[in-house]
Order: C-alpha cells, then sequence, then structure tokens
C-alpha cells in the first residue's frame, strides 16, 4: 500500500482496457489524497507525418477532435465520481516522451498511472514500451497497473 500523499496524479489514456483500469486507480488515488487529477492523450505523430502531406492536416485534425471528445468524456466520468480537479492534456509526439514532459513542465505531477499495455502492439515491438520508458524517465513516482477491466 502506498503511504505517499500524491496531490497531482496524471493519468495517460488511449481507450484501452488497460488504459481504462488505469484511469480508475488513478481516481481511486486522486480521491484518497484528495488531489487533482491529469488526463493525457498523446496522439503519436510518427504515424502522421505521410498524412500531413497527403491531406493539408485534415487526418491529423480529426484525430484531435476525436481525442479532445475521448477526454472530456473520462473527466466527466472522474467529476462524477468525486474528483473536484481534473485537467486533459491533449498532445502530439512521442507518447513515452511527451507524458514524461508533460508530468513534468505542465502539471507538476507526483504520480503518473498508466496501463501495461496500450493499443499499439508495433510501437511497443518497435520502439519499447510506453510504460517501461515512463518508469525510467519519469520525474517522479509512476504506478504501473497491471490489470485491465473486465
Amino acid at each position: 500500500m502506498m503511504n505517499e500523499e500524491y496531490t497531482h496524479i496524471l493519468v495517460a489514456v488511449d481507450g484501452s482496457a488497460s488504459s481504462d483500469a488505469a484511469f480508475q486507480k488513478a481516481i481511486a488515488t486522486a480521491l484518497r489524497n484528495q488531489g487533482e487529477l491529469g488526463i493525457i492523450h498523446v496522439i503519436d505523430t510518427l504515424y502522421f507525418a505521410n498524412f500531413t502531406a497527403l491531406d493539408g492536416g485534415q487526418t491529423v485534425n480529426e484525430f484531435s477532435a476525436t481525442a479532445e471528445k475521448m477526454l472530456d468524456e473520462y473527466k466527466t466520468k472522474a467529476i462524477q465520481q468525486g474528483v473536484k480537479v481534473v485537467h486533459t492534456f491533449v498532445e502530439f509526439g512521442s507518447p513515452k516522451a511527451t507524458i514524461v514532459e508533460v508530468a513534468e513542465e505542465k502539471f507538476s505531477a507526483d504520480l503518473i498511472v498508466l496501463g501495461a499495455v496500450g493499443h499499439s502492439a508495433i510501437t511497443r515491438m518497435l520502439l519499447g514500451s510506453v510504460s517501461s520508458y515512463v518508469a525510467l524517465y519519469a520525474p517522479c513516482d509512476v504506478l504501473i497497473e497491471r490489470e485491465a477491466i473486465k
């Protein structure tokens, strides 16, 4: 059991079952510590280099709008469960590096919560696990939620 009082909890979400479990763990931690919750989704720009050239950025804009809607839904759930202060971050870049950067520079996180696995199996194989990278380079404690919500 964690004895630390975490007041700025950042949770990374991608809509996967693993990130949903991490989200619930982050809510529980925020409620237990009366902390603020930051919810981040990173749009991986590696996938969009070719699309941007072809469609003038329309695909990226569509992904951004979808991400904003998803984070609004997560924010509503967090507030309904009792979290008083919720921030959302839709960011562009490498998910693993961007999560660490936002935790340090935009949110002053003292805990990052994320799922052990996300949507992108190909990214895990080629670039390494987001959770492993965040655990190594985060400026704060990291909780990796291993259980997916059934």
